[in-house]
């Protein structure tokens, strides 16, 4: 058994946390989004290292998973080796219909 995973973004999650940094940089600017790039990807290399882990939400997809980072969700899919991350939603977008499309 390894003691990480190898980390994966679906394109729509690239998509996301392009939008999360035009977004924070153009409300709080440069130096915010940067610091909060960095907590997310922080927390993205958490979980392929193993050292934290997210809910299963099976609710919402079959082995879908969710980690709440500030004020955003971290939606992804685990196999043996690898952590697929699915999509970065914020907190009060509509889920079903973002991880669905």
């Amino acid at each position: 058994m390894t003691d990480f995973k190898l980390l994966r973004l679906s394109k729509p999650a690239e998509k996301d946390l392009r939008l999360i940094a035009a977004y924070t940089n153009r409300e709080w600017g440069e130096v915010q989004k940067n610091k909060y790039l960095g907590i997310i990807q922080q927390s993205l290399k958490s979980l392929a290292d193993l050292s934290v882990t997210g809910k299963l939400r099976n609710d919402i997809a079959t082995d879908l998973y969710c980690y709440s980072i500030q004020k955003h969700l971290i939606f992804y899919r685990e196999t043996e080796q690898e952590l697929l991350v699915l999509r970065v939603l914020h907190e009060r977008m509509g889920l079903n219909q973002h991880l669905l499309r």
